[in-house]
């Protein structure tokens, strides 16, 4: 064996080793960047910078080759707060690195946010191959803003020789940047296109449904358990019991709906929301999910398994959603899920609330899709929350 073949092969046991951490660093699938690459609002702003090209002259037949590199940045919006930047690195040699950085900035040039992202390559041989880096970032804004990613490639051509030296040449660099704005911001909110009861006030925008509780005590009630209490993961898992006697009375809400509380008055642009969302990540074993955030528009958020809800499953919903509303606030502390489980009878629902409730089933059943948020593409329903008067 000759002495350079034999110093490839220590060399190959060394370079597996590295490619294997470079695997580890995350990158959008391939056609995610082709969607990204659809929507781009400018021309690709791109430099190249080279190093010495000639191979020394004591390195393997296949080692001289012509070194060559194309960097392309891509960003765009993984759904309306989050962005993504992203750098394809394509390039004939045996060593490349790839940088990508992230800028997201308003309409008065303040930067909103900002992330990087990094990976690198080696392979014993040159040959022709593609890396990849990517990254992310969150804004609380949904428009207006522009993200930019800024991509840097960096390859070169490496060889050990037999005395363990290690020859280096061809370095050649190059960058690309790439922006992708978000929707611009209107001035005034364009009405609902789903949601309303098809009614249309003088003002001739059409409103959500206003939910205000009958005067009534459901022959139930809810018990919860609470899992990482205290942290970013609380869970709470609520079963329905039903009796006539143990219903608590301790919550504002629940008094008002028993008709024991004080009455108020609001505005309809007072009273807060709830979007019903037909959704397939509800358990198997639950009949609906409550989820309460701290910021943003779906703050009080009704998860459901299916349009078909039943007008006593609604109505016990509901009454969870009212009960954390009266020991929370209309702004809880943190964010957290409530898991709804067991099963509600019909019988267990006085005869007027589901004659109430019937109406806003119907109104679910007939949802159209639209953006829900971070739940995606949904049908979605939204409710006023009123207090009974």
């Amino acid at each position: 064996m000759k002495t350079w073949q034999a110093a490839v092969t220590v060399l190959s046991m060394i370079v597996i080793g590295a490619c294997g951490e470079s695997e580890a660093v995350p990158t959008l699938p391939s056609e995610q960047g082709a969607a990204g690459a659809a929507l781009k609002p400018d021309a690709p702003s791109r430099s190249i910078s080279t190093g010495s090209q000639t191979p020394p002259s004591s390195v393997p037949p296949e080692y001289k080759h012509y070194t060559w590199i194309d960097v392309t940045a891509d960003a765009g919006w993984l759904d309306a707060n989050t962005a993504y930047g992203q750098v394809v690195v394509q390039f004939g040699a045996n060593n490349a690195v790839a940088d990508v950085e992230l800028i997201i900035r308003n309409a008065s040039g303040t930067i909103l946010a900002s992330n990087k992202g990094h990976a690198q390559a080696s392979y014993v041989l040159p040959g022709d191959h593609t890396l990849r880096a990517s990254t992310n970032a969150y804004v609380s804004q949904t428009c207006g803003a522009v993200a930019q990613a800024t991509g840097n490639g960096t390859v070169y051509d490496s060889f050990m020789t037999a005395t363990q030296s290690m020859l280096s040449w061809g370095q050649k660099g190059g960058s690309d940047t790439k922006s992708a704005p978000q929707p611009a911001c209107v001035t005034a909110p364009p009405p609902p296109p789903t949601g309303g009861d098809g009614s249309t006030p003088p003002g001739g925008t059409t409103q959500p449904p206003t939910y205000q509780p009958a005067p009534f005590v459901p022959s139930g009630h809810w018990e919860c358990v609470v899992y990482y209490a205290g942290t970013d993961y609380q869970r709470e898992y609520c079963t329905w019991y039903p009796d006539y006697d143990r219903l608590p009375k301790t919550s504002p809400a629940f008094a008002l709906i028993a008709g024991h509380g004080t009455a108020r008055t609001f505005t309809a642009a007072d009273l807060p929301s709830v979007f019903v969302v037909v959704s397939d990540q509800v358990p198997a074993d639950a009949m609906a999910v409550i989820e309460r955030h701290k910021q943003g528009p779906f703050k009080n958020v009704l998860l459901v398994p299916s349009s078909t809800i039943r007008p006593a499953v609604l109505v016990a919903a509901l009454q969870a959603l009212a009960d954390s509303r009266g020991k929370q606030g209309e702004t809880p502390d943190k964010d957290f899920q409530l898991t709804l489980k067991g099963g509600i009878l019909d019988q267990q629902i006085p005869a007027a609330a589901r004659d109430y409730a019937a109406s806003f089933t119907a109104l679910i059943a007939n949802a159209k899709r639209g953006d829900a948020g971070v739940y995606g593409q949904r049908p979605i329903l939204e409710f006023r929350l009123g207090d009974k008067k």
